[in-house]
């Protein structure tokens, strides 16, 4: 699931008939990374099209300490390689399997022979992108307007809201920070003012939430906050 910003932006395959993202499917291959292999590096070239077939990958960039910072985890059915099929540009992020995963690859050519021919694909791309530009207005809206706190903490409970778990979120402090553009310090003292406060409990790797119920309720006298796709009813 994109950044950890994107955690939850849905499957290109919820997002036209099956028939169609099938038709996408064939034209590329599918290929088998082992964990820990590298799919795309950062500055990478080559259009096309990435998507996930089995297992997870991992998005993310190197720190200055040279740890690589994950800013997303992307499962089967998501996508990845827009930036390069329609804008030429670069790739943004290094990408590496998080496990045993298999990955469709379809070059740009296949890509675009579709796009006439099959409108619901064309649709589909900008459906995507358009829910994504809309998670990161969000995000740095909450940016500008909230409390350090309450921002990690709503953006911790969007995590949790899109991925059907309400009382748990796996994601590592070094992982926020990256993502907020905070220090470690920074993002852990937030975390431990919200654990003293109740709303959360700090795990290995992973963050919990007692009693979910509080933590909406807390989050709700600030603003209304609802996760990414929550108001997506799906193509058409």
């Amino acid at each position: 699931m994109l950044d950890l910003i994107q955690f939850g932006s849905p499957k290109l395959s919820d997002l036209m008939p099956a028939a169609s993202y099938q038709k996408l499917l064939q034209g590329g291959r599918l290929l088998h990374y082992k964990k820990g292999a590298v799919v795309h590096q950062r500055g990478d070239n080559k259009p096309g099209l990435s998507v996930v077939q089995t297992g997870t990958v991992e998005v993310g960039n190197t720190g200055a300490d040279g740890s690589f910072l994950v800013t997303s985890i992307m499962g089967p059915g998501q996508c990845f390689g827009e930036f390069t099929l329609f804008a030429g540009l670069p790739r943004t992020h290094t990408i590496t399997a998080a496990e045993a995963s298999q990955i469709h690859q379809i070059p740009a050519n296949k890509v675009n022979a579709l796009l006439t021919d099959e409108p619901a694909i064309a649709k589909a791309f900008l459906t995507l992108s358009l829910l994504r530009t809309h998670g990161l207005l969000e995000f740095f809206d909450d940016f500008r307007r909230l409390p350090k706190a309450v921002h990690i903490a709503k953006f911790l409970w969007s995590m949790a809201e899109t991925s059907g778990k309400r009382n748990v979120v796996y994601c590592r402090q070094q992982d926020l920070a990256f993502t907020f553009g905070l220090s470690r310090v920074s993002i852990g003292k937030s975390l431990k003012k919200l654990q003293d406060d109740g709303l959360i409990e700090l795990g290995y790797g992973c963050i919990h939430f007692p009693d979910p119920a509080k933590l909406e309720h807390w989050l709700s006298k600030y603003q209304e906050i609802e996760p990414l796709t929550a108001n997506w009813q799906g193509p058409g």
